[in-house]
This record gives structure tokens, C-alpha cells and sequence, in this order.
């Protein structure tokens, strides 16, 4: 049987309710949640939050990097099936995430993406999951740092900046042009001692 302090089944109630707003029934939802809250929902973006999608490995680093910078983490959350992970980002991020990623010169390959209005994503419930859920917080809600009982989320400009630091540490070559890849390996042989 699971117990819970007051303070973590009011923080439970608060993040429920902030969560509930981004389905089509928030007050069925919540009476469902209070029955169980630890099974994934599955939630719209665009209204209460946006998504950013990004390899999972992306991800961790950027929010390692995000801490180390003290900026704020906001919820994120990673598919156990998946190598993919998102990050809750404020709405309306997603009209505008094209132009902040178009400076960080992304391969297609392994462009983070952002869903808003009309997508829906599956997130953890706000209590610890049973075993065998695909979906896990990678960091969890807290409405301890939050504003009128909803999580701060973290900012997009400073998510977009680690992810491009976290993608040059992980993924150094393909930062450089195919003619700079190409430059590289002629110096590489040329400095190569020669046999004769």
C-alpha cells in the first residue's frame, strides 16, 4: 500500500491539476488520477506545455549542462523502448523552434524537433511507475519552484544552446561541413608518417 506525506499528496494534487488542464475532461481526469497516480497519461501539447523531442543521449548531457549552468530544469521524461527523450518546453515554443534551432547548423539526422497544438504525448504519473512502463521521468515535476501551482519548464533558448553543446561533445564530427570532414582526413594522411 502506498503512503504519502501531506506535502507530497498536496504536491501530488497540484501537479495533477496543472497536468488535468491539457486533457479534453480536466475533472475526469483528475478524479481518475486521484484513483491512481502512478500510470502514464497521455496528455495534448499546446496547451499547458510544448514537447521537445531529441535522441535520448541528447538530452541527459543538455540537462547535465543545464544544471551545471544553473538554469532551470523543467520536466523530462525518456521512453524506455526508445532512444528518444523530450523535455516540457512553455507553449507556443513550438511556432518559434525552427528559427532557434536554425542557427545551430543541426544535421538532419539528429534535429530536435518541438509538437505543439495538435500532437499528444504519454507522460509518467506524478507517483513512482510500476515496473514495465515505457515512459520515465528523466526529471520529475516539483511545484516547488512553481508559479500558481504550475512546474517552471525549462527555456528554450538555453535547452537549444546545450543541446548544440551536448551534440559537439557526443557527435564532434558532424559539426564540420562534408568539405571540412574531407580537409580533416587530407591533413590526417598527410601528418601520417610515410613508408617507403
Amino acid at each position: 500500500m502506498e503512503t504519502r506525506t501531506a506535502t507530497g499528496e498536496r504536491e501530488h494534487e497540484r501537479l495533477s491539476a496543472w497536468f488535468a488542464t491539457a486533457t479534453p475532461a480536466p475533472v475526469e481526469a483528475l478524479t481518475a488520477w486521484r484513483l491512481n497516480s502512478r500510470y502514464p497519461r497521455r496528455l495534448s501539447t499546446g496547451i499547458t506545455f510544448d514537447v521537445v523531442l531529441a535522441d535520448r543521449s541528447l538530452v541527459e548531457l543538455s540537462y547535465k549542462i543545464l544544471r551545471r549552468y544553473e538554469q532551470t530544469l523543467g520536466p523530462a521524461l525518456r521512453f524506455t523502448n526508445l532512444t528518444t527523450a523530450a523535455v516540457l518546453v512553455p507553449p507556443g515554443t513550438a511556432a518559434r523552434w525552427s528559427g532557434l534551432v536554425s542557427g545551430s547548423s543541426w544535421t538532419n539526422r539528429r534535429i530536435p524537433v518541438c509538437l505543439g497544438w495538435g500532437h499528444a504525448i504519454r507522460i509518467p504519473g506524478t507517483s513512482p511507475p510500476p515496473q514495465g512502463v515505457s515512459v520515465e521521468w528523466l526529471q520529475a515535476p516539483s511545484t516547488e519552484s512553481a508559479i500558481g501551482g504550475a512546474p517552471l519548464l525549462t527555456s528554450p533558448v538555453p535547452l537549444v544552446r546545450c543541446l548544440a553543446e551536448a551534440r559537439s561533445i557526443l557527435y564532434p564530427d558532424e559539426q564540420r561541413s562534408p568539405l571540412g570532414r574531407a580537409v580533416s582526413a587530407v591533413r590526417a594522411v598527410l601528418r601520417s608518417p610515410q613508408r617507403t
